[in-house]
């Protein structure tokens, strides 16, 4: 093919770039309002449906009839697109777009953007008004407005949830580039015409054109934001358990020239690990160890080698700066646990972008592209014959790339790295893009826009910087801050201080913003921890009735101890296995309260006591049996700690903790909760480790922490912490720790009454001797379940020990100045169609302190669902409901 040595520019082009129209509203659906239902049709234009879709407003069924809409009085309304069925705070609403702006026109099929959008009910507006969330309610629709028209586009015939290639070969919609899937997928289930329902994505498009030589070249950028692990930056971090990143974006630029249609692909990707920040400050953790983040690792690079062939990951984050050296060195030990496994086909390369690019000299990046340059061509792109529909190429590998956010360094490699592609592709095409720059064309990105005489490069810049500031606005709440120098190739004063004000406002929406936002991305896509659709209700609830039919069931035996170690010190050389944890259990669950006693400890944390504590039943249970460590936090000098056995560590996922203090205004004192939940196989388990008010007459404080707990934990709010099941949507919830349950009798009526119990045991009269206990215990259960809600969903197991406190130090006498009581305790509560059975339960005859550990060995019914039994069921149901 001929080179071509000459750029010519058409006057109409010069501008072309970001040319915005006004919205409209398109008027492809009408909308007719009923009592008891919606009619939908279309304008028989746009989109072309001989019938017309009823939804009715009772139950969400939906079907298609033939004919027009009754002729009765009826108000009705034009509308751009139907998105589907919304549920807030359960109450359902349609969701359509009003206006829209048309951003471009590609394969002759127009591109909109969501300008505005409408909520109509299903029930009646006045009764909607008048529910006590109607405030709540109105609220959220108004953080969903906001959000609808930051960056979402749609298109009648052209599926933007697909690249060229996958559209060639003809995949189905890309459901995790799909966010209103969860809005549309009860409606696909009642098979429906799929053209009554609008497919939107999140993310970024838009398209210039100029001339070469005479030939008009298209360039089209279209970015597709992931829904899976979607969120603003301090809630969405990181990797899920299903291989999901937080920020995944899809970046394709296709160019249409000399009858040919290029495509190249790039994806950017939090760092796919277990990582969060939370806080004023976002402190940086890692969530997971090694080993439980491996399995997530692979499924994620497994979604990217299926997709793409080939992967190279490119870390753009300094390890000058402690968190960032503490993720990537997360990421490398990934790299290098998972290379075998992987097959090779993953490469991994660092670049301290920050320390590369000092004193603001942004061409230091273009020895890395060079360096890439080799993989650039290799990779190649894809490339089709629009005359013969021929694919002459395909893209044989992508790059995958990542800074601390995904954001601002990374938008600016992906920058030259789509020129580079361009060159080649252009090449190909019969264009010597670098020969008509006089210069490299990565390096002509570096030069001064003021500079630039040739209108593609600032185009191609201005176009590439929307892209920064767009994905920016959509995941911080601001543009890019290194928009300047993607659009001017330098850093200017102007630059700096728009580096700064950004910085600045990003860090007031994290702290006053970003959760309102996330609350309306997670009602979007369904993940909201107190939404559920009443009709998807309807159908899990005869799905919980059908679980023998899809399920497999494993029992699995959970140990759990409690100890009050009352400050105490405990050496590491300390025999664990043989004075406590005496049973190797696949599930290792410890809970400790006042690992640290002091008023210093408590103030400055408890974090080295906890270091210690790990330190000391790690090394016991490596003697018992292959153990890995799932997770243990801690709060004021609370400590919970969770060990599993090897064979679990791709079984248990989903693992999160919240905490809880306890007492006045929740600040003073050593009380409060540890709360870690976690799904083994398909069953969610909850392990509550409580320090509760002590005292005789604290019996109602008592009682309201627990009621705090139940509501509160896992449905706080703050940086980087989001809503999430609360403890009583767990299949099993493990309650225990220093409850502080106190017996309402003297001192010496209860110290007899064990006297008596001993006695009994020493005679083998073993019925007398429970019984002897049991009345007092009983007892003081069933007076606090009467007080408490939430406690009445636990159950206990028969106390067969002596009270648990108090016990004078290093001895086993109890002190006569309190009344003994069983203060240390292990309850377990469940839902529906679960099943649990105490093995043991016991005290361990320990003088550490003045509590008694007791133990629990508790076996709970686990459930694992098969995928594809299961979407029989749904089906089944769905028929029935019909």
């Amino acid at each position: 093919m001929q080179l071509l040595t000459s750029l010519t520019i058409n006057a109409e082009s010069k501008n072309t770039q970001a040319k915005s129209t006004k919205t409209q509203n398109t008027q492809t659906f009408k909308v007719h309002f009923y009592p008891k239902q919606y009619i939908i049709e279309t304008n028989q234009k746009t989109i072309t449906i001989d019938k017309h879709l009823i939804i009715d407003r009772d139950n969400g069924n939906l079907y298609e009839k033939d004919g027009a809409p009754p002729q009765s009085e009826h108000q009705q309304m034009a509308f751009s697109a139907f998105l589907g069925t919304i549920y807030i705070l359960d109450k359902p609403f349609l969701l359509l777009v009003e206006e829209a702006e048309l951003i471009c026109t590609i394969d002759e099929q127009d591109i909109f953007q969501i300008a505005s959008v409408a909520f109509l009910p299903y029930e009646p507006n006045e009764k909607i008004m008048q529910c006590a969330k109607a405030n709540e309610i109105l609220k959220m629709i108004g953080h969903l407005r906001k959000l609808l028209i930051m960056g979402f586009y749609f298109s009648y015939g052209y599926d933007l949830t697909l690249s060229k290639v996958k559209q060639k070969i003809e995949e189905k919609t890309e459901e995790k580039f799909l966010w209103n899937l969860n809005l549309i997928r009860n409606h696909l289930k009642q098979q429906i015409d799929r053209k009554w329902l609008t497919n939107i994505i999140q993310g970024f498009i838009n398209y210039f054109y100029l001339y070469i030589n005479g030939k008009k070249l298209d360039f089209y950028l279209m970015s597709r934001r992931s829904s899976k692990r979607a969120g603003t930056r301090y809630n969405a971090r990181g990797i899920d358990d299903d291989g999901n990143v937080a920020n995944f974006v899809e970046t394709e630029q296709i160019i249409y020239y000399n009858n040919h249609c290029c495509s190249h692909l790039q994806v950017r990707g939090s760092v796919p690990i277990f990582w969060n920040q939370r806080g004023l400050l976002t402190e940086t953790k890692l969530m997971r160890s090694a080993e439980l983040t491996k399995s997530a690792y692979k499924k994620h690079f497994k979604g990217l080698l299926e997709d793409y062939s080939r992967v190279i990951c490119l870390n753009l984050m300094a390890k000058k700066k402690s968190a960032e050296q503490m993720v990537t060195e997360g990421f490398e030990e990934q790299v290098k646990l998972n290379s075998d496994e992987l097959n090779g086909n993953i490469r991994y390369e660092w670049f301290d972008f920050h320390h590369e690019c000092k004193n603001n000299d942004f061409s230091q990046s273009n020895p890395l592209v060079r360096k890439l340059m080799e993989h650039i061509k290799n990779f190649g792109f894809y490339l089709e014959d629009l005359k013969t529909k021929k694919v002459l190429s395909v893209q044989h590998g992508i790059f995958r790339t990542n800074c601390m956010d995904c954001l601002d360094r990374t938008n600016f490699i992906q920058t030259k790295i789509a020129m580079s592609v361009f060159d080649l592709s252009t090449k190909q095409l019969g264009v010597d893009f670098q020969n008509l720059l006089k210069m490299s064309p990565i390096e002509a990105l570096d030069e001064d826009s003021s500079k630039i005489t040739n209108y593609f490069i600032q185009y191609f810049k201005n176009i590439w910087a929307d892209n920064g500031d767009m994905l920016s606005i959509q995941y911080t709440g601001t543009g890019s801050t290194h928009t300047n120098i993607t659009r001017t190739g330098q850093r200017d004063i102007t630059g700096s201080l728009d580096h700064g004000t950004k910085s600045l406002i990003r860090f007031v929406n994290q702290n006053f913003v970003d959760n309102d936002k996330q609350e309306a991305i997670d009602i979007l896509l369904g993940n909201h921890a107190d939404i559920t659709a009443s009709y998807s209700k309807q159908i899990d609830e005869k799905l919980k009735s059908r679980f023998q039919d899809f399920c497999s069931f494993s029992d699995r035996s959970i140990l759990v101890v409690t100890w009050n170690v009352g400050g105490q010190t405990v050496s590491q050389s300390y025999d664990l296995n043989k004075q406590i944890v005496d049973y190797a259990a696949d599930i290792i669950v410890v809970g400790l309260q006042e690992m640290v006693t002091s008023g210093t400890g408590l103030v400055v944390g408890s974090n080295q006591y906890l270091q210690d504590w790990d330190k000391l039943i790690a090394n016991n249970l490596r003697q018992k049996d292959k153990y890995i460590y799932i997770k243990s936090k801690e709060l004021l000098g609370i400590g919970l700690f969770i060990y599993a056995k090897e064979r679990f560590q791709d079984r248990i996922t989903k693992v999160s903790y919240d905490t809880i203090k306890l007492g006045f205004l929740g600040q003073i004192g050593n009380k409060g909760a540890v709360v870690i939940k976690m799904l083994i196989d398909d069953t969610l388990i909850c392990f509550i480790n409580c320090h509760l008010e002590h005292g005789q007459k604290s019996l109602s404080t008592r009682l309201q922490s627990l009621k705090d707990i139940h509501q509160n934990i896992f449905n706080q709010i703050g940086i980087g912490k989001k809503k999430e099941e609360k403890i009583e949507q767990c299949d099993y919830r493990i309650l225990f720790g220093d409850l502080n349950f106190r017996i309402n009798q003297e001192a010496d009526k209860v110290i007899t009454s064990t006297q008596r119990h001993k006695l009994f045991i020493d005679q083998s009269r073993i019925h007398e001797a429970k019984e002897t206990l049991q009345y007092i215990v009983h007892l003081i259960l069933e007076t606090c379940k009467k007080q408490n809600q939430y406690l009445k969903q636990y159950k206990e197991s028969d106390i067969n020990f002596l009270p648990t406190y108090k016990f004078e130090p290093y001895s086993n006498i109890y002190d006569k100045l309190r009344t003994p009581s069983w203060t240390d305790r292990i309850l377990v509560g469940q839902n529906e169609h679960c099943e649990h059975k105490y093995q043991y339960y016991k005290c361990h005859d320990i003088n550490y302190s003045d509590h008694r550990p007791v133990s629990a060995l508790i076996n709970v019914r686990t459930r694992k669902e098969i995928a594809e039994k299961k979407a029989e069921v749904i089906q089944s149901i769905y028929k029935n409901e019909s």
